[in-house]
């Protein structure tokens, strides 16, 4: 399997796909994004594809991105694949696609560096603020009276994935799982089943994502993403209906791209040279840009009414804007109103409750700040944010309601100017010596009525340090009376409007996407743009499809081709003008599909799917023969057919249309592609019916086929390699595994490998060559030797890590274990040294281990297998049996065990008691049953010891 073997090395440079799963994949993905009527061919050409590289092998964090600590042990999970693109001129990428296949990571080394979002979002690892698709049933969505007589909940499709908010089952991240993939020449495309993002939820996800992602050089990529409703013939639209789009919902990081940049839509020109007439936009809060709002020439507008791009500019250009001299900012409670009762409606803005000199209307009485009489603020941790440590604090007087400020040192002034507040100080200072602290971020003025806490933030590293910046200021012990506070901005200092001498705005680096007109007859519905601000450090960019005729009904598809690159500002206008007709719009019904054929063959209880070689052919090939044809389909939506999927849950697995075939409730409580009928069963995809909150389904698409094809349901496994067809020529390299049965013929050279039986009868010769490692039994010899060996038997090589003296913990994880050379004498080959403590395999009491996917390479299959305890950081082996050698994990009690054919890392984070290794199986399930049975410790109440053996095959 050529494509994942070299992915192995970590990239892959312009590598045609070319084995039977990388067929089918390219098959599905290229004909569905392609063989329709009226397809508009990509207008990427030239030569990128010597300049493109791209691995499905998860190279490590790139620690250059930044991203929020927390999330960091979850990227390896969320890794599908990347893509990178070298450029003579400084405009080289990287990007990192998602199991979604969306893109989550885009850096640019020698320009700005990341431009996606550092994930500072509870519960949303890579769910939220990454450039993906999003779709939406406003039908349903919050709808009252649509769900079982109830208030709907939220219905949002994520091309990414869900919410952490159901535990235990999103306690690791759920992300929109990959159904095809394939790399080649300048492309990589992706399709996943977008998944209902706001958890728990009543409603199933009728939608695929598509993602086409293509090098057109010059730091410029093509991206098409379309969204199909694979919802099957004659279901209620009322139910799957989509009637509401981001294409794509996207973003970028605000502290590497602050400012954004827009066409003079009349003139077509880009000003950014002189301060005072710089085409930006004003950024305010999300969800604060209606037209003839704050957000001025960069409000929603549809895309017919603007220039076809947006630009967003590194640090460093100059802007001139005043600053909003806002007066008050704290909330107040209205009049005659008591909170107690009403909580949540009781508050009024700022904007509501003060005229406008600054003071309170009549009856409205803003939230009093104070300490306690006797008494600290008695804060108390609500942890680290990307812009400060928060606190509650008992800062406030009784009696107000629900506030919700959010309120940014960098927009306290001016709130649609985010890039421009980097001086400006907001803070809490005594009314008595005007002492104080300063804060970065105030989300609640107050909260409860009967409750005297302030929730902020400030600049500190621990709890303890922000704690103390405010209780020795406001440290009201001995004190019988209550200590009053006043809240205080001070905007920055106004500068001079003198730019350096050598100030070039031209050479600043810059991120663009170029969305065009928006127009097409093909899409009924409008496309439009949305920008807007967040109080963590990211800005929105979104395209709507929106509009009373923006509808995605059963069979149909959404597709849009658009760009994004990176590069000076000063080549951003002529790049941007010279893409944005390029851009295409199309809503593709089922009946302009010409598919090619896909067929299923079947050999006793496993089966594989094949693509004919070409586009729209009509026949494929099967050579094996025990394989019986079952049923014919096809390669794209096709009416009648209905999507196939091979899904697995632990030990079974399923082929059938029904991708919640294993969901917990389905044919009870819901059915696919409908909604629960009981608003308290909710619907999990990301569970088995019967099995563990941590065993996970898979899913894999393997055509459109006819639903009443006879060989569709539970029971058979997917098998890859039984229609593979054998090369007409010898390989220049020996098979990935051995023959079982002897050849009719002695080979002309000798065997380089063992074979699968022993000899009848002893050799008569001794072996050419003598053993690397000693036998793991004894020698049973009938005499004893005539004289002693010549050497003594050598020191066996040691290859588990340890962990280093001092132990490890959330801080050094990542440099507290050593290498076998480091921490055994002997350099690597001796006892362990005092002070280590190596990794110590084990299976736990009453259970197996637990083994989760990690993918297919070439002949091999990765897992990752609970095989010690927790307390170990980050290791790094990539070990392989050297030549002549194999290596595996064996049980202590009887000896029993599997063979291991790569091994990752023996331990990643120091919570975890994953070991990642790779078996020689054709799928996930025969890989994981390689490891089970034999180190199945169910029934057992004491952990089961294990050891890692190096073996020699010349033994």
């Amino acid at each position: 399997m050529t494509l994942n073997k070299l992915a192995l090395c970590g990239i892959i440079a312009g590598l045609t796909a070319s084995t039977a799963v990388d067929d089918l994949d390219a098959a599905i993905l290229q004909d569905i994004l392609e063989a329709y009527t009226e397809h508009q061919p990509s207008t990427c050409t030239g030569d990128a594809a010597t300049s493109t590289s791209y691995t499905y092998a998860f190279p490590g964090t790139n620690l250059d991105s930044n991203w929020h600590e927390e999330f960091v042990q979850y990227e390896q999970d969320l890794f599908l694949a990347s893509m990178s693109h070298t450029d003579a001129n400084n405009r080289s990428w990287t990007i990192r696609l998602g199991q979604g296949g969306n893109m989550y990571s885009h850096f640019c080394p020698d320009l700005h560096g990341e431009s996606m979002p550092p994930q500072a979002h509870a519960n949303a690892p890579w769910i939220d603020e990454v450039h993906q698709s999003v779709s939406v049933n406003n039908n349903l969505n919050g709808q009252v009276g649509e769900c079982n007589g109830e208030t709907c909940p939220a219905y949002f499709i994520h091309g990414a994935g869900t919410y952490q908010k159901d535990d235990p089952y999103t306690s690791t991240p759920f992300y929109s799982q990959s159904l095809a993939k394939s790399c080649d020449g300048a492309t990589c495309t992706f399709a996943a089943w977008g998944q209902q993002a706001h958890l728990t939820t009543v409603f199933t996800s009728p939608i695929i994502t598509l993602n086409r992602f293509t090098n057109c050089g010059d730091g410029i990529i093509e991206h098409t993403e379309m969204i199909y409703n694979f919802a099957p013939a004659g279901s209620s639209p009322h139910l799957i209906d989509q009637s509401y789009f981001n294409v794509p919902w996207s973003g970028v990081r605000a502290s590497n791209l602050p400012i954004a940049l827009e066409p003079d839509p009349t003139t077509g020109e880009l000003s950014y040279e002189d301060p005072d007439t710089v085409d930006y936009c004003p950024l305010c809060g999300w969800g604060n840009d209606q037209p003839e709002g704050p957000q001025g020439r960069c409000a929603r507008a549809d895309l017919q009414d603007l220039g076809g791009y947006t630009s967003f500019v590194g640090n460093g250009l100059y802007v001139n804007r005043p600053a909003d001299e806002q007066k008050q900012y704290l909330w107040c409670r209205k009049p005659n109103v008591n909170c107690s009762g009403n909580a949540s409606t009781c508050m009024a803005t700022p904007e509501e409750c003060y005229d406008a000199g600054g003071e309170p209307k009549a009856g409205y009485t803003p939230v009093i700040l104070e300490v306690p009489a006797n008494s600290t603020p008695q804060c108390e941790d609500r942890g680290e944010f990307h812009n400060g440590y928060e606190l509650k604090c008992k800062m406030r007087r009784t009696g107000f309601g629900h506030t919700t400020p959010y309120l940014s040192a960098a927009t306290v002034n001016d709130p649609c100017a985010p890039w421009a507040g980097t001086d400006t100080k907001m803070g809490f200072y005594r009314s008595d010596t005007n002492e104080g602290f300063e804060a970065t971020f105030i989300r609640h003025w107050s909260y409860s009525p009967a409750a005297q806490w302030m929730y902020f933030r400030v600049d500190a590293a621990d709890f303890n340090t922000a704690r103390d910046m405010v209780h020795s200021v406001f440290d009201n012990t001995g004190n019988n009376q209550v200590l009053p506070v006043q809240f205080q901005a001070t905007p920055p200092a106004t500068s001079s409007n003198d730019v350096p001498l050598d100030y070039n705005p031209g050479a600043l680096p810059s991120v663009t996407f170029v969305a065009g007109d928006g127009v097409s007859s093909l899409t009924p519905g409008d496309f439009r743009r949305r920008l807007g601000s967040s109080n963590r450090d990211y800005y929105v960019y979104t395209n709507n499809y929106y509009g009373g005729q923006a509808k995605l009904e059963a069979g149909y598809a959404l597709s849009k081709r658009a760009f994004f690159f990176a590069s000076e500002l000063s080549s951003v206008k002529a790049t941007a003008d010279s893409l944005k007709s390029n851009v295409v719009y199309d809503l593709i019904e089922e009946t302009r599909y010409n598919p090619r054929a896909i067929d299923l063959y079947k050999s006793g209880t496993s089966f594989d799917a094949v693509a004919a070689t070409s586009a729209q052919g009509t026949s494929t090939t099967c050579t094996s023969p025990s394989a019986t044809l079952e049923c014919s389909g096809f390669s794209t939506p096709t009416p009648g057919y209905s999507p196939i999927f091979y899904v697995t849950c632990g030990s079974s697995s399923y082929l059938g249309p029904d991708p919640h075939f294993f969901t917990p409730g389905n044919g009870e409580t819901f059915t696919f592609p409908g909604m629960s009928n009981n608003n308290d069963e909710k619907i999990r995809s990301y569970a088995c019916e019967g099995q563990d909150a941590s065993v996970r389904p898979t899913w894999k698409l393997i055509g459109f086929f006819d639903p009443s094809c006879v060989m569709l349901g539970p029971g058979l496994a997917y098998d890859d390699e039984i229609c593979v067809e054998p090369s007409e020529e010898p390989s220049s390299q020996p098979s990935s595994t051995p023959s079982l049965h002897p050849s009719s013929e002695p080979s002309s050279q000798p065997s380089v490998t063992s074979s699968s039986q022993p000899s009848a009868g002893p050799s008569s010769q001794p072996s050419s060559k003598p053993s690397l490692q000693p036998s793991s039994e004894p020698s049973l010899s009938l005499e004893p030797t005539p004289s002693p060996s010549e050497a003594p038997s050598q020191p066996v090589r040691k290859y588990i890590w340890c962990k280093r003296p001092g132990g490890c913990n959330s801080s050094n994880e990542a440099t507290c274990m050593a290498g076998p050379g480091e921490c055994y004498t002997e350099s690597g080959y001796g006892s362990v040294k005092a002070g280590y403590t190596p990794i110590e395999l084990k299976v736990f009491a009453n259970t197996h281990t637990q083994c989760r996917d990690r993918g297919h390479y070439g002949a091999e299959h990765e897992l990752r297998c609970k095989f010690h305890t927790t307390g170990f950081g980050r290791t790094k082996p990539y070990l392989r049996p050297p030549a002549g050698s194999t290596m595996g994990f064996y049980r202590e009690d009887n000896g029993k065990g599997f063979e291991a054919t790569f091994i990752r890392h023996w331990s990643w984070r120091i919570g975890g008691t994953w070991v990642y290794l790779r078996v020689k199986a054709p799928n996930y399930r025969a890989a994981r049953d390689i490891v089970n049975n034999s180190m199945n410790n169910v029934g057992n109440d004491q952990p089961l010891p294990v050891r890692f053996e190096m073996r020699s095959l010349f033994e």
